[in-house]
């Protein structure tokens, strides 16, 4: 069995595009996610309020 550390932080798109995309089985690849899911948050918030 392989060490959840071992995973790759980025892997390929399973879409058969050669991007690439957090991978949620490593723990850094679930930070990235969760801090862009908040960053994108805020940003439409902030948008949102200016006038």
């Amino acid at each position: 069995m392989r060490d959840p550390d071992d995973e790759p932080i980025f892997r390929k798109s399973r879409f058969g595009t050669n991007r690439y995309e957090y991978n949620p089985a490593n723990p850094v690849g679930r930070v990235l996610i969760v801090v862009t899911v908040i960053g994108v948050i805020v940003g439409l918030v902030v948008m949102g309020s200016s006038h």
